[in-house]
């Protein structure tokens, strides 16, 4: 039986110690997906690269970042409503067990 996604929002200004936050929350939800250590780690790391990506680029926007824990997967839209300029991840849950 297919659930809804749990989905979290964050609206961040363009500060570097916001895409670490972003990393925390994202080290968390894979963490408690129950991914094995070195995919949480990979996946953070990922997330804080991509978030400072989209404060370079816009760095007087305010930046939605969109977290969405699935069944089978975790993922984060880096600027969900910057249409296709949105940095897209996401890690399996399933592969990982």
């Amino acid at each position: 039986m297919a659930t809804d996604p749990k989905r979290i929002e964050l609206h961040l200004d363009a500060d570097p110690c916001f895409a670490a936050a972003a990393g925390g929350a994202v080290r968390c939800l894979a963490e408690f997906a129950g991914m094995p250590e070195d995919v949480c780690r990979e996946f953070q790391e990922a997330t804080v690269r991509a978030c400072l990506e989209a404060f370079e680029l816009r760095p007087s926007s305010s930046h939605l970042i969109e977290f969405c824990r699935f069944e089978d997967r975790v993922e984060v839209v880096v600027d969900s409503n910057a249409g296709p300029a949105a940095i897209r991840l996401s890690r399996s849950v399933i592969s990982q067990r």
